[in-house]
């Protein structure tokens, strides 16, 4: 079955829609990678301008903490009642005196701290609380003193801060604070109390409101959620936070996130922003999208335009290569007809005048076969019928049979068998029993032209004698055997043939009891037989003209490596010739009706 060959129009299609596609991909795949780069810069500058609002907002709210405790730290009438020893004052106008100096503190810290609802305010002295905007009911500020931070906050120096995030339990109620704490130093440079303001941590979280899967959240130098949208994670370590971020995004729970950080001025805190990676690219890769669909469409319009084309281009090829095809089909009347202004149509005219010079040629070739023929046919006419000689021998044999020459008749007989054989050419193959007939014929002529009496043995194996065989492939070998073999004696030639079991070979063997051959001789003859030269020409002694040699080159050239031979000869006892080849049945249907015996 033979395979279908693509057309050359569906080549050219293929071939288009290739250089479309694989640019079209390129150039999606190359924009794809050279945008992620502009796409994240544009994310995290767009990250960092809305933390930026974020981050002054938080630091605002702590930068108004810090104001408000300077204005305790700084007031010296607030130190010197922090370290006034109330149990000293002796006389009654002193103590006067403090209640004043003290219920008028009290006055201006309410109305610096009660209008902070966010904020507990909570000035301690050494043992006891000086100040509270809170009521006590709501929280007992005498914890403070068994608070772990405050002991740190007594430890720090002037003016520094403590932040710390934390819980507290107001009103029966946990809530989530911020702590800021400072000590209160006097003018002898000695601890006279603290102020600790707590803010709610709700007042962060509101600024760090969730909008399109971002996280904000607000981490302490340690890397500890202080305030964050979820406050179940509030007091989660990011042990991916180190204070300082090297690279623009993050990996964390099997995704990847874009990273902002802003740090914050009234402390070493920082407002960071997670921002998931595919859903910030989305839009944008929605935007490379969409373009690559526009592309894909004009690409696509493009295409259909050129398949027209090549259509229209490959239809008279397609024409043409039809035509050629009822060519090979033997309609060498039709014509093309496709005259293109281009090569095609050039190469078709060109294919119409070679049918016509071709069609010229066969009819003027056919004129010259049939005045061939003629000539031969006058010819033929012109010579004698062998026909008409073999007929006349056969009359003139029994014309001899009538006078009782029986002897002659058989020869003359013989002779008609074996012409008859001889000038019949037009089938190589016969029949080995015909064959082994036409030797009889032939040695009864031997024997009465040599005066010797050499005897025929035929041995055929049963089914043997209808394998076609070449004609006259064992007469050369009876010639030889009675011509060297014999040299004027009696003797015995015997054949032998048989088949192989599979009748895939058929072997021959044709031997007799003459003189034999001396062990050169015999080198000498199987060397020739082995040469594949061209037999020479020249007379032959035989009667068809071809020897030993001969039959083994013809056989040769016939089944090639399949023919084996061997000649085995001994003097004084004989010489016997082995003949192997394949058998082919199909070659006995072309063999020509002969009469090998006399009439």
């Amino acid at each position: 079955m033979f395979k279908r060959h693509q057309s050359l129009r569906m080549k050219l299609v293929w071939s288009a829609l290739y250089c479309i596609l694989i640019p079209l991909a390129i150039i999606y795949l190359v924009t794809n990678y050279v945008t992620k780069d502009m796409i994240l810069d544009k994310a995290v500058a767009n990250s960092e301008n809305a933390l930026r609002v974020t981050s002054t907002e938080i630091n605002g709210f702590f930068e108004q903490s810090l104001e408000m405790t300077n204005f305790v730290l700084m007031n010296n009438e607030i130190r010197h009642l922090l370290t006034a020893n109330k149990t000293e004052l002796a006389s009654g106008e002193e103590r006067r005196n403090y209640s004043l100096a003290y219920s008028r503190l009290i006055r201006i810290l309410d109305d610096l701290f009660l209008q902070e609802t966010d904020m507990r305010v909570t000035i301690l002295g050494t043992d006891t609380p000086f100040y509270t905007n809170y009521s006590h009911s709501d929280y007992n500020p005498n914890q403070f003193y068994e608070w772990d931070g405050l002991k740190q906050i007594m430890r720090m120096p002037t003016y520094s801060a403590l932040w710390m995030g934390g819980r507290s339990t107001v009103d029966g109620q946990e809530e989530y604070t911020i702590t800021l704490g400072r000590p209160v130093i006097s003018s002898a440079n000695t601890r006279a109390g603290s102020i600790i303001v707590q803010m709610n941590e709700r007042v962060i979280r509101s600024r760090l409101a969730q909008e399109s899967g971002r996280q904000l959240m607000l981490l302490d130098g340690d890397g500890t959620i202080v305030s964050h949208q979820d406050p179940s994670r509030i007091g989660e370590e990011m042990e991916w936070w180190t204070g300082k971020r090297d690279s623009r995004t993050l990996e964390m729970d099997g995704k990847e996130y874009i990273v902002t950080a802003q740090a914050l001025s009234s402390n070493d805190w920082h407002v960071v922003s997670l921002i998931p990676l595919s859903a910030e690219i989305k839009e944008n890769k929605e935007i490379l999208f969409t373009s690559f669909l526009v592309q894909a469409l004009f690409f696509t319009l493009f295409f259909i335009l050129l398949t027209i084309r090549i259509t229209s281009i490959t239809r008279p090829i397609a024409r043409l290569s039809k035509f050629v095809t009822d060519i090979g089909q033997g309609r060498l009347d039709a014509r093309n007809g496709i005259r293109e202004p281009n090569e095609v149509g050039q190469l078709a005219r060109t294919i119409d005048y070679m049918l016509d010079r071709i069609q010229d040629m066969i009819e003027q070739t056919t004129q010259e076969q049939a005045k061939k023929r003629k000539a031969e046919l006058e010819m033929l006419q012109a010579q004698i019928n062998p026909h008409f000689m073999f007929n006349l021998l056969n009359s003139i044999r029994m014309n001899i049979l009538v006078e009782g020459d029986k002897a002659n008749a058989e020869l003359i007989g013989s002779l008609s068998s074996l012409l008859r054989m001889t000038f019949n050419r037009d089938n190589e193959f016969i029949p080995l029993q015909e064959e082994v007939n036409t030797l009889s014929h032939y040695l009864k002529l031997m024997n009465f032209r040599h005066a010797n009496q050499v005897k025929l043995h035929a041995r055929l194996e049963e089914g043997c004698g209808e394998v076609p065989v070449p004609r006259f492939i064992i007469q050369p070998l009876i010639e030889n055997s009675v011509i060297h073999g014999f040299e004027q004696f009696d003797g015995d030639i015997y054949i032998e043939a048989a088949c192989s079991p599979d009748r895939s070979m058929l072997h021959i063997c044709v031997r007799d009891n003459g003189t034999g051959m001396a062990p050169e001789k015999l080198e000498e003859l199987r060397d020739r037989c082995e040469r594949e030269t061209q037999p020479e020409e020249g007379p032959s002694n035989g009667f068809s003209g071809i020897g030993v040699k001969n039959v083994f080159q013809r056989l040769r050239l016939i089944y090639g490596e399949k023919f084996l031979s061997d000649i085995q000869s001994e003097p004084g006892v004989g010489t016997a010739i082995h003949l192997s080849f394949p058998i082919d049945d199909e070659r006995g249907d072309h063999h020509a009706d002969s009469d090998s015996g006399g009439r």
